[in-house]
């Protein structure tokens, strides 16, 4: 198929529409493992813990500079956040009409999750560097409850993250999962 650019900056033929690259999915889906990892399998103080937790925090670092570097042209880049009072008036019409733009990628609320997230989980890789490489705050109970907190928290982002993408999906009518899992979403 003839792949052109779209004057909504995604990629597309006349079924397919690119949404996310390998990078952002990869970053995405090691994600997941990580924080799957690190809240319901190791136990906190572990070395895997603290392995897993740098692997994490390396993936936002990554997924950070992607997002800063791309251009327009990328849904992956950051300069499509719009977190514009139009923006989320926009989308939630959208969702009244169940007709969820298919050439976007993340909406308003999804861009605010994203980047709650992020300072979740650089927080909990900054907290978690301080309780282990700092020797004056190994077993700081301060710090250890404030690494818990943002890992409570984070769970409940994601159960958010979750319930939400098959929410929206459905009422807006839209590929949501599939894009995350192939790049691409059906028109």
């Amino acid at each position: 198929m003839n792949q052109q650019p779209s004057h909504q900056t995604s990629i597309h033929t006349d079924h397919v529409i690119v949404i996310w690259d390998i990078l952002v999915r990869l970053c995405h889906w090691g994600l997941v493992a990580a924080f799957i990892t690190n809240y319901f399998i190791v136990e906190p103080g572990r070395q895997i813990h603290e392995i897993v937790g740098y692997i994490a925090t390396a993936l936002v670092a990554v997924r950070l500079f992607w997002g800063f570097t791309r251009t327009k042209a990328s849904l992956a880049s950051f300069k499509h956040i719009d977190l514009s009072k139009r923006a989320f008036k926009t989308h939630l019409s959208e969702l009244k009409e169940r007709r969820v733009n298919p050439e976007h990628g993340h909406n308003p609320f999804g861009w605010l999750m994203v980047c709650l997230i992020v300072v979740l989980l650089l927080g909990l890789g900054v907290t978690g560097f301080l309780m282990e490489e700092i020797d004056a705050l190994f077993g700081n109970s301060t710090l250890e409850w404030i690494h818990s907190i943002m890992a409570d928290v984070l769970y409940g982002c994601v159960l958010v993250h979750i319930i939400a993408v098959f929410a929206v999906q459905h009422a807006g009518n839209i590929q949501l999962l599939r894009p995350m899992l192939t790049g691409r979403r059906k028109r």
